[in-house]
C-alpha cells in the first residue's frame, strides 16, 4: 500500500444517498438500542416517554434547519466547527472542533465501541472482558479505515440498509403482536429519585445521545456533489426520517414490555421484544442484527472524526500532521489520533458515564455554535445562502432558547457532572487561547 501523504486531496465522491446514509447510520445505533430502557426507568410513564422522544426530535429537526443554511453557505470539510470558527473566531472554532475530538465524538464513539462488547459477550455466554473486547473492536475499525473513504463509504451505505430493516422489523413486530401492556395505567410509574426535573435531565442526556451525529454529514461537505444544494436535504431529510423510526420502535417496546421491563435489561430491549412475539431463538437473531446495528453506527465515528482534525489542520488549529492524505484519500494521521483516543475511552467500560459527560459538553458548545447562525447573518448578510432557514428570525431564536433552557436543566439537576463537562471545556478553551495566539506572534 502507498502512503504517500503529501500530493493527495479530498475529493468530490459522494451524493446524496451516501450523505443519508451517513446521517441515518450515525444516528441510529447504541443509541435506539440502549437508551429507551433507560429512559423508561427514568420516566416510567409511556406517554412521557413518547412525549420526550418526540420533543427530542423537535429540537434535533429545527436544529438542523439551522445548520443547514450555515452548512450550504460554508461547505466546508469540518462540520459545526467551521461555522463556529466563521462566526465567532479562531478560538472558538478551536474549541469546537476540539470539544467533538476529544468529547462529543470521541465519547460516543467509546460508548459505541462499550455496547458492542456488550452485545458481543450475550451472545458468546458473557464470556470475556468488555474493556478488552471494546478496544479490539477500535483496533478492527482502525484498519478498516485505512482501505480509504470508497471502501468504509460502502460499508456504511450496505449496513444502513440493514440496519434500516432491522429496526422496520422490531417496530412492525411489536406493532402487529403486542398487546400493548406497557401503556397500562397501573405498570407505569416512575420510581425513586429520577422522577421529576432529574428525570427529565437525565432521559434527555439519553435521548439527545441517541438522535446525536444528525450533522455529521457536514463534516464531510468537500467531499459531497453539490454541497449547497445536497446537503440541507442530507441533514433534514435524514433527520425526519430518524425520529418516525425512533417513535415507531417505542411503540413497538411499549407494545409488548412494561417500562419496568424495559429499564430491567437495557441492553437486550430489542431481544426481549422479539422474543416476546416469536420465542428465544428469534430474540437471539435480534440481538445478533443489533450487533450489526452498532458497528454501522460506530463506523461513521471513524468516518467522520479524521476530517474534522483534517479541517482543523487546515486552518492551523490542530498539528499539520492531520492536513495529509493519503493515496486512498484517508487522513491518516487524524485516523491514527483517533482511533488511539477513542479505544483509550472505551477502556472505562462504562456506557452510561460516558453518554451523560458527552451530552453536557455537546449541548453546551451546540449552543455556541447555533448561536452563531445570528451572528453570521449579522456580520456576513451577502453571504451566498442556497438554503434559507424558515421562519427567521422567531423560528432559529425558538431553537436556541430551547437549548438555554435544556441546558440549565442539565448544570441544575447534576451539578457534579457540570462541574466535570465545565473544567474540560474551560482546558479546551485555553488550549484555544494559547495555540491562535502563537499563531499570531508567528505571523508577526
Amino acid at each position: 500500500m502507498s502512503a504517500n501523504t503529501n500530493t493527495y486531496n479530498l475529493q468530490r465522491v459522494l451524493r446524496i444517498r451516501d450523505g443519508m446514509a451517513v446521517t441515518i447510520g450515525m444516528i441510529i445505533g447504541a443509541g435506539i438500542l440502549r437508551t429507551p430502557g433507560l429512559i423508561a426507568g427514568y420516566l416510567g410513564d409511556p406517554w412521557l416517554i413518547l412525549g420526550l422522544w418526540f420533543f427530542g426530535g423537535v429540537v434535533v429537526a429545527l436544529s438542523t434547519l439551522v445548520l443547514a443554511e450555515m452548512s450550504a453557505a460554508l461547505p466546508e470539510a469540518g462540520g459545526k466547527y467551521v461555522y463556529a470558527r466563521h462566526a465567532w473566531g479562531d478560538t472558538m472554532g478551536f474549541v469546537t472542533g476540539w470539544s467533538e475530538l476529544l468529547v462529543s465524538r470521541g465519547f460516543s464513539g467509546a460508548a459505541k465501541a462499550v455496547a458492542i462488547a456488550e452485545y458481543v459477550r450475550i451472545l458468546t455466554g458473557n464470556r470475556g472482558n468488555i474493556q478488552i473486547i471494546a478496544l479490539a473492536v477500535c483496533v478492527g475499525f482502525f484498519f478498516l479505515h485505512t482501505r480509504g473513504l470508497k471502501a468504509s463509504s460502502q460499508f456504511q451505505n450496505i449496513t444502513t440498509v440493514i440496519k434500516v430493516l432491522i429496526v422496520v422489523a422490531i417496530a412492525a413486530a411489536g406493532i402487529a403482536a403486542g398487546d400493548f401492556i406497557g401503556f397500562q395505567p397501573a405498570l407505569t410509574e416512575a420510581s425513586g429519585p429520577t422522577a421529576g426535573l432529574l428525570g427529565f435531565a437525565l432521559a434527555y442526556q439519553s435521548i439527545s445521545f441517541a438522535y446525536y451525529g444528525w450533522e455529521d454529514a457536514a463534516k464531510m461537505a468537500e467531499e459531497i456533489k453539490d454541497p449547497g444544494t445536497a446537503l440541507p436535504k442530507i441533514l433534514v431529510g435524514g433527520a425526519l426520517a430518524v425520529m418516525v423510526l425512533y417513535l415507531l420502535i417505542n411503540v413497538a417496546f411499549l407494545g409488548v414490555l412494561t417500562p419496568a421491563e424495559m429499564a430491567a435489561d437495557p441492553e437486550l430491549i430489542a431481544a426481549l421484544t422479539i422474543s416476546s412475539v416469536f420465542g428465544p431463538a428469534a430474540g437471539t437473531a435480534v440481538t445478533a442484527a443489533a450487533l450489526i446495528i452498532l458497528l454501522s453506527s460506530l463506523n461513521v465515528n471513524f468516518l467522520g472524526l479524521p476530517r474534522v482534525a483534517y479541517g482543523l489542520a487546515q486552518h492551523r488549529l490542530s498539528p499539520q500532521a492531520f492536513t495529509k492524505v493519503d493515496d486512498r484519500g484517508t487522513p491518516r494521521n487524524a485516523l491514527y489520533f483517533i482511533s488511539a483516543w477513542i479505544g483509550l475511552l472505551a477502556l472505562s467500560g462504562s456506557f452510561v458515564f460516558l453518554i451523560r459527560f458527552m451530552m453536557t459538553v455537546a449541548i453546551a458548545v451546540d449552543t455556541m455554535v447555533l448561536l452563531g447562525y445570528f451572528k453570521l447573518r449579522a456580520q456576513r448578510p451577502d453571504l451566498e445562502r442556497p438554503f434559507v432557514m424558515p421562519g427567521h428570525p422567531w423560528l432559529p431564536a425558538i431553537t436556541i432558547a430551547l437549548y438555554i433552557a435544556i441546558l440549565a436543566i442539565l448544570i441544575g439537576t447534576q451539578p457534579k457532572m457540570a462541574l466535570g463537562a465545565g473544567a474540560m471545556l474551560s482546558a479546551i478553551l485555553i488550549g484555544g487561547l494559547v495555540t491562535t495566539r502563537s499563531r499570531v506572534n508567528k505571523s508577526d
